[in-house]
C-alpha cells in the first residue's frame, strides 16, 4: 500500500507499508525516511490528529492527504532537515540564569537547541519575577541555574540540561570545552572578561548581550580573528569596570542596574538568532571564510538600541592590538589549536606520532596531561590503560615549536 505525507512547504515522501499497520507504525517509518524526531511529530488528515493506535485500513486515504505535524516544521522551511539536526545536536553554555538567560534559554529550546549548561551562583529573589519568565514566588531563595534547568525540562522533556550553580571562574575547562557556543547575560564586567578569555583562547564563539533601562546591547564574536568585547575597553577604564578602589575607603552600596522586560526580550531574541547563524554556518565558515547565504552572517560590531529615544544602530569596531584580551600582550593573545584523535590512533605509538608530527611539524617533546574535573594529570600515553581514557575525554597537549612551548587540546573520538 502506497502512502504519500508531506510535511507542508517542505517535503513529499511515499512510502510503500502494508495496510493493517498502525499510525503509530506508519509515523514511525515516515520520521525515519525524513529523519526527524517521532516523539516530536503528529500525523493529521484537514487538521485533525490520528489515533496512534488506529489501523491505517480503516482510514479513508483516497480523498485525503496525511500532513506531517513536526515541532520544527517552519524552520525546516528556512534551513532543512540537516540545518534543524545541527541545532538539536548542539551545546550551548548559558552564562547567567537571570533576566537574559531566562528569555535565551526559552527563545533557544523553542529554536530546537537540545543541550545545555546552564551556570550562575545567585538566587532567585521576589524583585527577579516581574522579568525572568520562569521563577516563581516559591522559588525565592533557590539557586537560579538549577530552577531554570528544571522549569525548562518540565516544559521540554526532550531536553538534555546541566546545571551549575557556581562561578564561571570556577568551571572545570572541559565545560567550556563541550560548547559549541556561548550565550551570555552577564552583568558583572569580571566576569565578562574572564568569558571573553576563555572564548579567545579555546575557540568558542560567544554571543553577549546587556540590558541597562532602555538602552540594550548585543554582539557576537567568532574567534580569533574578530575584535573581541574587550577591544573597545581602554586600560584606564578597566579599574573603573571592575571595581578596582582603595581598600581602606568605606564600602560601597551595589547599584541595582535598571531593568525592563521588554529591552531584555528583545536583546535575547537578537541573541538568539546570531547564535543560530553561528550554529548553522560556522562549520561552513572554518572551511570556505563564507558565511552560508540561507541563514546569514553574525553582525560585525555591536548592536545598541534606545527603546525611549527610538534610536537602532550597528557600531562597527576594529580590532584593539593592545587590547587586554587579544592584543599583542593581551591575556588570550595565543589560541589553543583543538583537534579530535581517534582512540584507536591515540593507543598507537607510531600512529599517534605520525599524526602529531603532521598535525604539529616542527614540533617535538610531546607531553600529555588528562583533564580530570579541571585539573590536568601528567599521563604516559604508552603505559595509560585503555580503560582509563574515553570517548569524549580531553588531553592537554604540551610541546615545543623552536624555542616557544604551545598547548594544544586533544579530544578523544
Amino acid at each position: 500500500m502506497k502512502i504519500t505525507a508531506s510535511i507542508p512547504s517542505v517535503k513529499e515522501v511515499t512510502v510503500d507499508v502494508p495496510s493493517n499497520i498502525t499510525v503509530a507504525k506508519l509515523k514511525q517509518i515516515l520520521c525515519k525516511k525524513l529523519k526527524i524526531e517521532q516523539d516530536l511529530t503528529k500525523l493529521l488528515i484537514d487538521g485533525i490528529p490520528l489515533k496512534e493506535n488506529q489501523k491505517i485500513s480503516k482510514i479513508k486515504l483516497k480523498s485525503k492527504k496525511i500532513e506531517i505535524d513536526y515541532l520544527w516544521s517552519r524552520q525546516l522551511i528556512l534551513w532543512g532537515e540537516n540545518g534543524q539536526a545541527k541545532l538539536g545536536k548542539s551545546r550551548i553554555l548559558i552564562a547567567g540564569a537571570g533576566a537574559i538567560g531566562n528569555e535565551a534559554a526559552k527563545n533557544l529550546t523553542m529554536l530546537g537547541i537540545r543541550k545545555f549548561t546552564i551556570v550562575d551562583y545567585d538566587k532567585v529573589e521576589i524583585s527577579n519575577l516581574s522579568r525572568m519568565i520562569f521563577f516563581d514566588k516559591s522559588d525565592a531563595g533557590k539557586p537560579k541555574s538549577k530552577v531554570l534547568a528544571k522549569k525548562l525540562h518540565n516544559k521540554y522533556a526532550h531536553l538534555e540540561i546541566t546545571a551549575i550553580q557556581g562561578k564561571l571562574e570556577n568551571l572545570p575547562l572541559e565545560v567550556y570545552l563541550d560548547s559549541n557556543l556561548i550565550v551570555s547575560g552577564l552583568d558583572n564586567f569580571a566576569s565578562r572578561f574572564f568569558l571573553t578569555s576563555i572564548s579567545r583562547r579555546y575557540l568558542i564563539p560567544l554571543v553577549d548581550g546587556g540590558i541597562t533601562g532602555y538602552q540594550c546591547r548585543v554582539q557576537s564574536y567568532v574567534p580569533p580573528n574578530d575584535p573581541c568585547f574587550i577591544c573597545p575597553i581602554t586600560r584606564e577604564q578597566y579599574g573603573n569596570l571592575v571595581g578596582l578602589r582603595n581598600p581602606c575607603d568605606a564600602p560601597i552600596e551595589e547599584a541595582k542596574t535598571p531593568s525592563l522586560p521588554t529591552t531584555i526580550s528583545l536583546v535575547s531574541s537578537i541573541q538568539t538568532q546570531e547564535a543560530a547563524k553561528i550554529l548553522l554556518g560556522y562549520e561552513n565558515y572554518l572551511k570556505t571564510e563564507k558565511w552560508p547565504e540561507k541563514t546569514g552572517q553574525p553582525m560585525q560590531g555591536i548592536w545598541i538600541a534606545d527603546l525611549k529615544y527610538n534610536k537602532y544602530s550597528l557600531l562597527k569596531l576594529a580590532k584593539n592590538e593592545n587590547c587586554m584580551v587579544c592584543g599583542k600582550h593581551g591575556e588570550a593573545r595565543n589560541t589553543v589549536e583543538r583537534i579530535d584523535i581517534s582512540t584507536q590512533i591515540f593507543y598507537s605509538n607510531d600512529l599517534r606520532n605520525k599524526y602529531l608530527r603532521k598535525m604539529f611539524p616542527d614540533s617535538d617533546e610531546f607531553t600529555f596531561f588528562k583533564m580530570s574535573e579541571g585539573k590536568p594529570i601528567r599521563i604516559d600515553p604508552n603505559k595509560i590503560l585503555k580503560k582509563d581514557l574515553k570517548t569524549g575525554d580531553y588531553l592537554l597537549v604540551t610541546l615545543k615549536r623552536k624555542s616557544e612551548y604551545i598547548e594544544a587540546i586533544i579530544r578523544l573520538k
